[in-house]
Formats: C-alpha cells, structure tokens, sequence
C-alpha cells in the first residue's frame, strides 16, 4: 500500500475545488460518503489542473478533464505545448480494455532526408514542423471517450484565452530565452486569436483542425517559411489506437506506451531489472542498457521491425540485471546492438475520478516554443517535431539522442518520442497510479524514478516528485544530477562522470488512488499545482 502521510481533508456538505499550490505534500480528498468526489487533475500549471476539475465539477469525467487540462495548459504555457503538436494518451476506464491513442505528429509528403542536410533546418523554420494533430488527437480521445459536451470542455481554456491570466514563472522564463515569442500575447496576456481556434475545434469536433480553416492557417505558415505541409497531410492522417505494453512489478501492473515511442519500452525495462535493494549504480547501468536499446531500435512500427518482445522478454530484463559490475564500461558494451551512426515543449497530465476512469496525457510541441513559427491567425505556435527524427546519419538531435535508421524521415511516418503515459493497477486490477513527464529523453527517467519513489521507497507522491533527479541516455556517456541528487559522490568515484545540472529537465505530473481518496501532486520544476474537485456543481 501506498504511504502518502496525508493530512486528511474531510468532506463536508458543499462540494467544490481544493488545490494547494506549491505545496510539497499536497492534501488528498477522501471519501466519506456524505459527498461524491469527482476526482483529481495534475497538470503543469495551476490554471490548467483547475480547467480539468472544473470540467468534473460541471459533469465530465477524467478524459473531459485531462483534455480541458491540456487546452488551458496551451494558453498559459504555449512553449510547451498547444495545439500545434500531437500526443499520445493512454485510458483505462471503468469496465472494458485499456487503450492508447497515438495521435503522434508524422512527417508530411513532401518530407525527406536530403531536405535536413541543413542542421538547423529541423529545429527552426517551415521544414521543422511535422503534420500539426493534436486538435484531431484530442477530438478523437473525446469521441471515443469523452462524456462531457466540447463546449463544456473548451469552455476554461476559452476564457483564459479571452480574459488574460497571470504570467507564470516557467512561461516568463521561458520568454526571457524567446523574446520574439511575445508576439503570441496582447496585453494582460490576453489572445483572442487562439480563443477564436478553440471555438472552432469545440464547433466543429475538431475538424477545423483537418480540413477547416485552422487547417488553412497552419499550411499557410509553414508555406511561408519553406515547409512542405498541405492540406493533404492534414486531411489524411489517422489517429491509430494501440495496445499499451504492459509489465509487472510485484503484484501491480504497469500499463505504458507502446512504439512508436521508446519510453514504455524502457521504462518496463528498467523495472524489470532493478528493485528496492539495486544500487544506484546498478540502476543507471541498467538505463544504459535501455536508452542503447532505444537507439538501436526505436521507430515507427508501420515503418520498422520494433522487437517488444525481444527487448521485454524475461532472459532479456535478466541480462540487464546481471550485467553490472563494479565500474562502468565503455558505451559500446551497451544494448542488444551498437546503433548505426528529446523537455521543454512538452507536458503531461494525469487524471483519475471516482468511477474508475484514469488518463495519462502527454502532448508536445518538441523544444520551447517548437519551430518558432506561428500561425498567424489562430495564434498557435507549430511544433518542431522533425528533428525527433534521425535526419542526419550519426547525428545527435537537439536532445544529444543519437537515432538509429529505423527513425529517419518517410513521408507519413511518425518520430521516435520519449513520451511515456504510464497507468499502474493496484492487486486489484484497478488504475492506482497515473503518471508521465516532459523533458525530452528525461521523461523515461524522470517517471522511473517517481514510480520507484512512490512504489518501491514508499514515499508521498509530493516528496516523489519534489526529489533531486539524475538521468543518463546512454550517449552522451554521463550522468546528469541535479543538485541534492543522493549518492552522486559515490558514483564519481566508481568512474561515472557526473555533471551537476542547475536548470531542471524534466517536469513530472501523478495522480494517485488509495482505498481513502486521491492524492496528487505536479512538479514544482514547472511551478504546478494539482487540482481536486469534490463533487458535480449544484444544478
């Protein structure tokens, strides 16, 4: 079980919304029976975990909240994330199968390798955005999900749009290093310009965003600056529904992302090599292993031969485990192949309510602020997600992430990400746990080592989240530790070499379910805050 070392907050007769920000040990809500609770949003920005919990209030369930969470959350923090992106979103409801839905961005027709050859050509500029979809993503995650009406759902992220809000630390930040992005607000942060894009999405069930006029803006953009997006692109593409990967630790079962992303694969696989007795060292040795893995195999399943199950076959997670020795060894000795020669535009919400739904949403536009461009008349800045790809043989993209041939550009393919949606279900088959990240390659150990913290450490979900991280991705062959990492002194003298990292990379969101209520906590690196709400609003 669980240990949250809660300070209960009892319900009593009027139902409403608690949140504290920037609390570390933020309070769960019980249930006592006398009022129904909603449920629990954590997003990366206070104004977004409230959207989410004002949709629960108004009736919907945590698919309708995790996807207003994510509407508001491209308002207050567009560096990273909007509507010019794409995502995955893992769901378990109350009766049925576990789902995920890939609305990853691909690359358009006209994309190919010889057109990269310029390495600022992925990052910035028209070539840098990939087909723009997570307006298409999320109307779909509602169709198939959803209960709430999508004007009740756009309806938070519309008035932060046309009202303005406070300018949060992480977006003034992120402004100080992106001057030119302040095109994107009018005064008291005020854009009516998005506002008008959300209307449409909510008016159209998200097809302004296919083949409307949204659409039209977002070709015209990348048009203008040298791209190849069409029309075409964005009316062919097709959300895909998978079969999330599943794994054991103990007795609970983790539900995560399936490829074309490389964070579930591993994640399960750490997990399956490390347990609560594993050194630190021994657990970064077996995250080489899995970020090697992720180079040498990592793509789009429709593309290339991902072996799963090669890769999470039990000889395999025991080979990982057994293979740490007392220093560590060159970057070669790492992975089931050498490889032939990721956050800050993106985020992540969880969200669980009282009749069983759980979400894991994570969107990204790539970097800050993605390409740099912006579609004029909607407001919404298009991501760069072309350089997920492998677009120079060899190359490190902007994330220092080498990428196998699996992952170079086709038309119509979707990136490798590190995106990592993660659900787990308690001995009872339950969701118990939802929990993701941005940051890039971050992601898959900025979640392990919050899963690790609440599962296996049994602390708080707050303290989970709050504590110093380290994070190695194989190549570069490093550790990066943030400051009060435990342990790091120890690892530089078995002959890691450990760099302290001042900025924070990665940014963790939880959710979590005890027998007593739900407890839920947003990283404090983004300046979150969770939401709660106790109940539907009186009629």
């Amino acid at each position: 079980m669980f240990d949250f070392r809660p300070g209960w907050v009892l319900l009593a007769a009027a139902a409403g919304c608690a949140h504290k920000p920037n609390d570390r040990d933020p309070q769960p809500v019980r249930f006592d029976g006398t009022v129904p609770v909603a449920g629990a949003v954590a997003a990366d920005h206070p104004l977004a975990s409230e959207a989410g919990a004002q949709v629960l209030r108004d009736g919907g369930n945590a698919v309708d909240a995790a996807i207003a969470a994510a509407l508001a959350s491209g308002v207050v923090n567009p560096s990273g994330s909007g509507l010019g992106g794409g995502g995955f979103a893992l769901v378990v409801p109350p009766q049925g199968s576990a789902a995920v839905l890939d609305f990853r961005e691909v690359a358009p027709a006209g994309a190919t390798m010889a057109g990269f050859a310029d390495p600022g050509s992925s990052t910035r500029g028209g070539k840098a955005v990939a087909v723009p979809v997570e307006g298409i993503g999320l109307a779909e995650l509602h169709r198939t999900f959803g209960r709430a009406s999508l004007a009740t759902i756009v309806a938070p992220a519309v008035k932060l749009a046309e009202a303005g809000f406070e300018r949060g630390a992480h977006l003034a930040a992120a402004l100080e290093s992106a001057p030119d992005m302040e095109v994107l607000f009018l005064a008291g942060n005020r854009r009516p310009a998005l506002a008008a894009s959300l209307r449409a999405w909510a008016e159209t069930d998200g097809e302004a965003f296919r083949s409307g006029w949204v659409a039209q803006d977002f070709v015209d953009a990348v048009a203008q600056n040298g791209g190849s997006l069409t029309m075409a692109d964005l009316a062919g593409y097709r959300v895909k529904t998978r079969n999330p990967l599943r794994g054991q630790l103990g007795e609970r079962t983790i539900l995560t992302m399936p490829p074309p992303s490389s964070g579930g694969i591993a994640l399960l696989q750490i997990a399956g090599a490390v347990n609560a007795e594993t050194s630190l060292h021994c657990e970064i040795e077996a995250t080489k292993h899995a970020m090697a893995d992720r180079a040498a195999w990592g793509g789009d399943p429709d593309f290339a031969w991902v072996p799963v199950d090669k890769l999470l076959a039990p000889e395999r997670l025991a080979a990982i485990a057994a293979d740490c020795g007392s220093f560590p060894l060159a970057p070669a000795h790492y992975g089931t192949a050498v490889p032939r020669g990721d956050d800050h535009g993106t985020l992540h919400i969880s969200a669980m309510d009282a009749e069983g739904w759980a979400v894991a949403l994570t969107t990204t536009i790539n970097t800050s602020f993605g390409s740099h461009l912006v579609a004029t008349r909607s407001g919404i800045v298009l991501n760069n997600e072309m350089d997920d790809f492998a677009t120079r043989r060899g190359q490190p993209n902007a994330y220092g992430l080498i990428q196998g041939e699996s992952n170079e550009v086709q038309p119509g393919k979707r990136p490798l990400s590190s995106m990592t949606p993660t659900i787990v279900l308690g001995r009872d088959g339950r969701p118990e746990l939802s929990l993701g990240g941005s940051g890039g390659p971050f992601i898959v150990t900025a979640t392990w080592q919050v899963l690790k913290g609440v599962l296996l450490s049994g602390v708080s979900v707050s303290d989970a989240v709050s504590a110093p991280r380290w994070h190695h991705q194989w190549m570069p062959d490093a550790v990066l530790a943030e400051a009060g990492t435990p342990g790091r002194d120890d690892l530089a003298a078995l002959g890691h070499d450990v760099r302290t990292v001042d900025k924070p990379f990665s940014a963790v969101q939880v959710v979590a379910r005890t027998p007593d209520g739900f407890a839920a906590a947003s990283d404090p690196r983004k300046h979150g805050a969770p939401a709660y709400s106790l109940g539907p609003t009186a009629r």
